[in-house]
């Protein structure tokens, strides 16, 4: 068994009952927080419905509260939230002063500030963190079909110690030392792939939404780069193989909003929550700001989603 005999995870959403799905398999007990007393009703069906697999349910050692004190007897803490929430799961972690490791699942920047979240949890918390990013769909890892990510963060022994506790045969985890650029990958994909959400529904092909994807993976590189990242751990599972995933996969959902958008949709007509893209592009302003970067690809995707940018302009702009 892991090194780790509690883990919590904070975030009962899909993707966080996914990962204490797969941790349940190698820690004595995963605790799922939720701030919602809702969102912890009905977890077995919801799992089912994630899965879409009627003999899906919870392992037998995930427990689930709306008790955020009950995190402080975790020995490692996965923050599986909407990038938006993350200040605010910090505040509690400080408020109930818990000192365990945090591990950062979730994907994007701080809008205020074009902030990476590593820097939200830095200034606001002394714990150690990590950061856990890469192709990881949550219905099929809930499920045991195999999926690797990486883990990265400042203490590269805690990252090997992580990996090594938690993998399993279906679920591995990769140690890199680059924590900045696993985020920027992280996030900036999810806005990429909105984009091809777009040229795909506006019937541009195949071939243009490759283009797109080649144009835009370059200028995430430029951005780690900018923040102090490298461009090589682009190359890895949590950079190359997590855009290609949710750039390419109709399981998608920011290729479902670009879609949307395409056919003459707005964000407040898309169906079910947004996905995090829009949040990521929301920022580009931002972050270009924030960091002295400039990202012309990404601009104009801000440009369509957020102003009047027509969308053949848009298409012309972004395949040059």
């Amino acid at each position: 068994m892991s090194e780790f005999n509690a883990v919590g995870v904070v975030g009962a959403g899909n993707y966080g009952m996914a990962i204490a799905q797969c941790f349940s398999k190698k820690v004595l007990d995963v605790l799922l927080i939720s701030n919602l007393e809702a969102s912890l009703d009905g977890l077995n069906e919801r799992l089912r419905n994630i899965t879409s697999n009627s003999e899906c349910r919870l392992a037998d050692n995930i427990g689930y509260t709306d008790d955020f004190s009950r995190a402080g007897g975790c020995a490692l803490i996965f923050i599986a939230v909407p990038a938006a929430a993350v200040a605010d799961v910090c505040r509690q972690i400080r408020d109930f002063g818990i000192d365990a490791p945090l591990v950062i699942c979730s994907k994007g920047f701080d809008g205020k500030n074009g902030r990476l979240l590593s820097a939200v949890v830095e200034e606001m918390l002394p714990n150690q963190f990590l950061v856990l990013s890469g192709p990881s769909f949550a219905g099929e890892i809930a499920r045991g079909l195999p999926a690797a990510v990486n883990v990265a963060g400042k203490d590269h022994e805690l990252s090997e110690r992580v990996a090594v506790s938690l993998s399993s045969d279906s679920f591995k985890i990769k140690p890199i030392d680059d924590y900045i650029g696993l985020q920027v990958s992280g996030a900036m994909k999810n806005a990429l792939a909105v984009g091809c959400g777009i040229l795909s529904g506006l019937n541009l092909g195949e071939s243009a939404v490759a283009q797109f994807i080649v144009n835009g993976f370059r200028e995430m590189g430029e951005l780690a780069l900018a923040l102090g990242g490298r461009r090589e751990s682009f190359w890895e599972v949590g950079g190359l193989g997590d855009v290609v995933l949710t750039c390419t996969s109709r399981q998608s959902r920011n290729i479902a909003l670009g879609k949307h958008l395409a056919v003459g949709g707005d964000l407040d007509s898309a169906a079910g929550c947004l996905a995090e893209g829009v949040f990521t592009i929301k920022a580009v302003p931002v972050i270009e700001k924030k960091n002295g970067v400039k990202l012309p690809l990404f601009s104009e995707l801000h440009s369509v989603v957020y102003g009047n940018r027509d969308l053949r302009k848009f298409s012309v702009a972004v395949l040059k």
